[in-house]
């Protein structure tokens, strides 16, 4: 894999100048408490981590990983500054392991990190490690998007293809969209999914 999955920690994270903001989309964790009042919570490169601070906030048991050691630093930083229990661990997603099963389990823009096999691979963990009844909710890069380069290892979706990968799954949203950039100056094309296991084991 390439030194991509390292970019917000050398690029963004540990500048001396960037402050953490744990930005939160108001609206899906709207969309996550009409669902789910309570439960185990699993966020893969959580990034700055807003949904899984206003989850832990909300009572609900939380993990959440990234390959950024100072993304990790500063979520333990505010989840302390506000009272609350969050696991917050570093983990890099090509050893990472599940072993436990969760009622959530949420990725949003790491795909175009990892390659395709291990992509593939861990939406069939992610999968396998999903309570009945549990979601899961991740957004992708898809082809064409401007950061896809010639060389790129990252995996980039095809429409419908993470739809069509959730087919046995009920799912309750899903959309692609374009979605600009403001400090990039660039329009991103990305499609989200919210699905439900309703698997009968």
């Amino acid at each position: 894999m390439t030194e991509e999955k390292y970019f917000f920690e050398k690029e963004v994270f540990s500048k001396p100048n960037y402050k953490f903001s744990f930005e939160l989309e108001e609206e899906l964790l709207d969309d996550i408490l009409k669902l789910k009042k309570s439960g185990k919570v699993l966020e893969l490169g959580c990034g700055e981590a807003g949904t899984s601070l206003a989850l832990a906030e909300k009572g609900f048991d939380v993990t959440c990983i990234d390959i950024s050691e100072t993304a990790i630093k500063n979520i333990k930083k505010e989840a302390k500054k506000k009272g609350i229990k969050i696991n917050a661990f570093v983990e890099d997603l090509e050893t990472f392991e599940i072993k436990e099963k969760y009622d959530i389990i949420i990725g949003t823009g790491i795909f175009h990190f990892l390659p395709k096999e291990l992509t593939f691979r861990l939406l069939e963990d992610v999968k396998e490690h999903t309570v009945k009844k549990g979601l899961n909710i991740f957004e992708v890069f898809l082809e064409g998007d401007p950061s896809q380069e010639e060389d790129s290892e990252g995996y980039y979706f095809k429409k419908t293809e993470l739809k069509n990968l959730y087919s046995k799954w009920n799912i309750l949203d899903y959309e692609e969209h374009d979605d600009y950039d403001e400090e990039e100056e660039q329009t991103n094309k990305l499609a989200f999914l919210m699905a439900e296991n309703n698997k009968k084991r």
